[in-house]
């Protein structure tokens, strides 16, 4: 899928390229921004989310936002090239695994009742074709053995093009993007994933997080799981 050879194997990628890929790490529970190097095994917080802690209360990224992923997901995403997308699917699922086993040594689990792909505005839908994170959803939900829901959330709000806004400026325009479906809300269920390709400044995941915590009448606890987390341009990866 990288380099062209052929891998020999089930992922699609050789094993030196798999290794060698940006796999996040060193980064904070919360929002998955790096935060340097660090010997630390217990969940690390930045200074943002101590001060303003967001909605949900974990996300877990496969990598960090650096060729060659950002190739990958772009072929993926625009050029529906499904099997970068199932590729993409399979590194979330290790990373998910991992985090999960590192959570279950303290006698606790990150696994949640329900998967939620970030659902597309229909315009966006009609223009690439399909939901990407649709897609990485049910990858995620056959190879962990978890329910999906696509139809309790919809988003009712068209917003252009965002990569050139600041944080700000996304969450001003994120106000009433997403709707929720009273009718399909199961109270029973207190815990789900929010499902998504690339996390930029965590705007539209809080947006939607909100959005679900207000439908419910009972506690929710809500994760973010994505393909890559964009870092701020000051932040210095060794990679």
């Amino acid at each position: 899928m990288i380099c062209g050879a052929h891998p020999h194997q089930q992922d699609n990628v050789c094993a030196p390229y798999l290794i060698d890929m940006p796999w996040s790490s060193s980064a904070c529970s919360l929002c998955a921004e790096h935060m340097g190097h660090t010997d630390l095994n217990s969940d690390l917080m930045c200074s943002h989310c101590l001060e303003e802690p967001p909605p949900y209360r974990r996300t877990v990224c496969a990598f960090d936002y650096l060729v060659p992923v950002n190739g990958l997901i772009n072929r993926f995403k625009h050029q529906h090239n499904l099997a970068a997308g199932s590729l993409l699917t399979a590194c979330l699922s290790k990373a998910i695994a991992e985090a999960n086993s590192r959570v279950r040594a303290q006698g606790a689990s990150i696994m949640p009742q329900l998967l939620i792909p970030m659902p597309l505005h229909r315009r966006r839908l009609r223009q690439r074709g399909f939901n990407q994170a649709q897609f990485i959803a049910t990858g995620m939900s056959q190879s962990l053995n978890l329910k999906m829901d696509t139809r309790l959330c919809s988003r009712s709000v068209y917003q252009s093009p965002q990569q050139e806004q600041s944080r700000q400026q996304r969450l001003s325009q994120m106000t009433g993007a997403f709707q929720i479906k009273s009718e399909g809300i199961d109270q029973k269920i207190n815990s789900i994933a929010i499902v998504d390709d690339v996390m930029t400044t965590g705007a539209t995941a809080q947006a939607l997080s909100s959005s679900l915590i207000n439908a419910w009448s009972g506690p929710l606890d809500i994760q973010i799981w994505c393909i890559a987390r964009a870092q701020s341009p000051n932040v210095q990866i060794e990679w």
